[in-house]
This record gives C-alpha cells, structure tokens and sequence, in this order.
C-alpha cells in the first residue's frame, strides 16, 4: 500500500470541492453561517467537512466504509500490526471493544486507568489485582514485574492481561518479559498505550506495545501525535482478535462516527508517514533540553533517569521549597498562563509533543526561575513525605456489574467507613480509581480520600466531600 495516500482523508475533501446539495443529515446543511459566532471561531470549513457519513470517491463507490478500511490499512502498515481500526471515543472505547472480546478473568494493575474497569464490567469480566508499589522518594506508581504477575495469576488461569506502557509518569515495565510471561500463562496481552504513540518514532524511546509482541495495542493519537483530542488506535496481532474488537465496535460505537474525526487520523497518519521521525526526534530533543534546564534551578527536582524512561514527559517538583504539585500547577496557570498536564502531592508533569518549540520550551523555564525567585513568599518548608500512602486494596463485597445496579444514597465521607461503593471514586488526573463499585470503604481509604481533598485534588465520583454508597437495604 502507499503510504502517501490519505483515503479517507482526501475523498472527505473531495466530497466538500464537488459541492454536493445535500438533503442528508446533519441538519447544518454543510454551511456555517447559520450559525455564526461558531463560524467566527471554528470557520466555514468545519461544516463543509462534516457530511454525516457521505464522501467523493468514484473509485470506492462513495462508500466511507470502504475508504475507512483503505485508511485503517495504512495505519496498521505504518505501526506494525496486522489490523488498525480508528476510534472515535479515545483510547477507552479501544480498551472497551478488546476487554468486551474477552471471556474470562483479567489481570489488571491496581493503578490501571478507569478506562479498564469499566470495559471489564461492560464484560462482566472478574479483576485480579496487581499489587501497586510506589516509589520511595517520588511517590509515584511503579510498573508490575513479571515475578508479581506470576504471583498474582497463580491459580487463576487469566484470560487476558492488562499493562499500562507508560504510567501517565513516564515511567515503562520490562514489557517484553511481561509479554512472554502473559502468553506462558495461555492469556492475551492487552496494552493500554495511551501516552506511547510516538515509541514508533524514535529509536531513543521505549519499544512500543506491538515491538514487544503484545496482542492488542490501543494509543491515544490525539495524546502525543497531534491529532483531534477524541481520536485513538487500535491495532491487533491477530486475525481471530480483529474480527472480534470489529463486532465489539459494532455493538458499543456510535452508528454516527464524525467523519471529521476519522479522517484527521488519516492525515496525520501521513504525516507521520512522511515527517514521524523528524517530528518526534525534535520533540525528545526539546524534551531533553528543558529537563537539563529545569535540573540546573535550585530547588527544582527533575525525576532521575532511572524512572525517566519516556523524556518527553517532564516530572519535576519544588518540594524542597515547600509547594506541593497541586499548588504549582495553580501558580503556573494563574501568574505565567501556563497549563501542564497532571499535578499530584509532589509533582507536576508537563508534556513536550511534536507541537512544542523551543519558545515554548523557553516559556515554561523561565515561568518556573519566576516560582523559584519568588518561593520564600509563595511556600515554606520543604515538604514531608506523606503521613498517609495508597491505601490497601479494599475488600470486594459485591462484583462491579452488580454494584452499579443497586440503589444508591450519598453520605459523608466519615459515614461511608464500612458501607459499599457505589461508584468509582478517582483522583484526576491520573484516572486511577481509589474504589471500584462493590468495594467496601475502609477507613484508610477514607482518611486518603480526605488529605486529597485537603490538598485541593480533584476527585471523580463524590459528590462535593459526600462519598455514593449503596443502600443498606439494596444488598
């Protein structure tokens, strides 16, 4: 196949240059100006290009379907895999249609995004849990190892497995070895690749999910290649597995794809064709420039290199001048309108992709020389490690599917020691779920619950400082 040709894309602009009279949905018409203060920000272009599910084509009979394909080919030749579909719902959707595929149990870690619980309850999948371990001193969580999956499958005969490459920190397992050890245990390994579309990209960043010889691969396009935040991958290794995350996407997909959408990832799709390399090598490039600059201000750590397996994102800390992550990142959006990625007790992440430049770069150093002249006033001393870690993985009183069925009643925190979850509870970013629906609230689960809510951190699944409980009665 040629790797020049954009399918989709180009039989989208195609549709727009013949300048069809449509009597189709959507109900705009193909035309902006009828709804002007979104023609005035978006433009013209948006509509025109956002035909329902119509394109110009001769060749594919005006079949998007078959354009689709044509696209999703060139994206699995591009990537390495067998067979590509492009998601419209992020790298959810794509974690949804493999785990929907899967009859059985999985193995999951701990600190897996919620994403992979959920496509586990649309399933009715049972979850065996992977220990999560942090790191001493940076306090974030750390890959499983392959002796910990062993010790954790150990009389469970898995279906699948389910790795997270990177953690939302940057930080890679030995995938390979946890690859091979998946497949002695006869199970499917599942990669969620969200944050590592551009491994593919250079040779001085960790080897991708499909490199490793993993089954199914989903990764976030829009996360670090620059397409349309919604727009993800998934490739598979196998004929069988195609054929079932096809019908998966059939039965939980949207029957309106935006075309828009699906499109964008053909382009960019060429454009990394033609450019990936280069466009990713500048990013690490960048990303290795602003970490040895960031290293050189005093009071600002940088996450050594050990943990730094992913250099474009950038994990740095002004602990030693007593601000936490969480009020760094405030400070850096309030006073230098600057916005990065996820801040936690002791950190801040900020994202180096093929859309920075050195200005860019430039900015966020000398925003962060600004905090640090400033800290005697904005902070105190340096900060403690935590009184309170991760709490221990909660007993399981109901499976999830159940859970989320039964009445439910909010109640405070404080109340809610010894009553069952009815919701996921989140601290986000990263996404990793604190309860699961059906797990009994513990009282260090509560006691974390609330020193996050001290330190200002968002939390998904209260409501306010009320926790979702199920009723008594509804057990």
């Amino acid at each position: 196949m040629i790797q020049d040709n954009a399918p989709l894309w180009e039989a989208l602009c195609a549709y727009r240059q013949r300048g069809v009279i449509p009597f189709h949905t959507p109900g705009h018409k193909l035309r902006g100006e009828i709804f002007p203060r979104l023609q005035a920000h978006l433009g013209s272009g948006i509509f025109q290009l956002d035909p329902s599910d119509e394109i110009e084509d001769l060749a594919l009979d005006h079949d998007f379907e078959r354009a689709l394909e044509a696209a999703q080919q060139l994206a699995a030749q591009l990537f390495g895999a067998a067979h590509t579909l492009f998601l419209v719902n992020g790298t959810t959707s794509g974690l949804h249609y493999l785990l929907y595929s899967v009859s059985g149990k999985l193995v999951i870690p701990r600190f897996s995004h919620q994403a992979v619980y959920t496509g586990a309850l649309l399933a009715g999948n049972e979850c065996i849990y992977l220990p999560v371990r942090f790191d001493p001193e940076w306090q974030i969580p750390l890959p499983p190892t392959a002796a910990e999956l062993e010790r954790a499958a150990a009389d469970h005969s898995p279906a699948a497995v389910v790795f997270t490459h990177p953690t939302y920190y940057g930080t890679c397992a030995e995938l390979e070895e946890l690859v091979v050890k998946t497949h002695q245990l006869g199970a499917l390994a599942v990669i969620d690749e969200a944050h590592g579309g551009h491994f593919r990209f250079s040779p001085v960043l960790p080897d991708p999910g499909l490199a490793a010889g993993a089954d199914g691969v989903v990764q976030s396009t829009h996360k670090t290649l620059g397409s349309l935040t919604q727009t993800s991958m998934l490739h598979v290794q196998s004929d069988e597995l195609h054929h079932l995350v096809r019908r998966a996407r059939r039965i939980l997909e949207t029957t309106s794809p935006s075309l828009v959408f699906l499109a964008v990832i053909d382009e960019v799709r060429r454009s990394l064709h033609e450019r990936g390399s280069e466009l990713v090598g500048r990013a690490v490039e960048l990303a290795h420039c602003c970490s040895a600059r960031l290293e050189r201000i005093p009071g600002v750590q940088v996450l050594p290199s050990q943990l730094r397996h992913d250099p474009t994102k950038i994990v740095f800390s002004l602990r030693e001048l007593g601000l936490t992550g969480i009020q760094l990142e405030g400070i850096l959006r309030r006073d230098y309108n600057i916005q990065v990625e996820l801040s936690d007790y002791f950190n801040v992440i900020a994202l180096v992709t093929l859309g920075d430049t050195p200005e860019t770069i430039e900015q966020l150093c000398r925003a962060v020389e600004g905090v640090v002249e400033r800290a005697g006033h904005l902070g105190g001393r340096k900060l403690r490690l935590p009184d309170l870690s991760y709490p221990p993985l909660p007993d399981q009183a109901l499976p999830m599917g159940k859970a989320v069925r039964r009445s439910w009643e909010a109640v405070s925190l404080r109340q809610a020691v010894g009553r069952v979850s009815a919701e996921f509870v989140t601290p986000y970013p990263p996404g990793v779920p604190i309860l699961v629906p059906g797990e009994v609230v513990s009282r260090d689960t509560a006691a974390y619950l609330e020193w996050c809510l001290r330190l200002g951190w968002p939390i998904r699944g209260m409501e306010g400082v009320a926790l979702y409980v199920i009723k008594d009665n509804a057990l």
